[in-house]
């Protein structure tokens, strides 16, 4: 009696490496898809540091609508109800990413260096320092940064 073999044959072999190529191309490619929303993103931050900065009774409530803002976002950039709403594809998985604390690193350390730097270097407006800097990070480097981070994670 033959036992059945579940070896596939070269062509079926070809074909899966085909797709996993091209899903890997297509996650890829998302990272840098639409430049809207870096731009969008980085804008917001800036607005928010500099409303909260020279207008600070806005806070309170202004944290709240920013926040309610990323959440939507969030839900409509990464769930396929969202991408069909926008009518575009689904954003990159956040499983294809390395943990959280890696992807918001720079971000975090652009916070560090605002804190020392301007008590010590006596800028005023400090807040808005910071959010030039965290805006201008997110709109150039933040899709540039998304996709090291998953060219990095692929030769793993």
């Amino acid at each position: 009696m033959s036992e059945p073999t579940n070896k596939p044959t070269p062509e079926e072999a070809a074909a899966a490496l085909r797709t996993a190529r091209d899903s890997r191309d297509r996650v890829l490619a998302s990272a840098l898809d639409s430049r809207w929303i870096p731009v969008a993103a980085g804008l917001v931050v800036f607005g928010y540091t500099v409303a909260t900065d020279l207008i600070p009774w806005t806070r309170p409530w202004l944290t709240f609508v920013v926040l309610a803002v990323a959440l939507l976002l969030v839900f409509l950039l990464r769930t396929r109800t969202g991408g069909s709403l926008l009518g575009r594809p689904v954003s990159v998985s956040s499983r294809a990413l390395p943990p959280a604390v890696w992807r918001v690193a720079p971000v975090i350390g652009l916070a560090i260096v605002a804190a020392v730097a301007v008590p010590v270097l006596h800028i005023p407006h400090g807040t808005i320092v910071y959010g030039a800097l965290a805006g201008l990070y997110i709109i150039f480097l933040g899709p540039r940064f998304q996709l090291w981070l998953l060219r990095r994670r692929d030769k793993d």
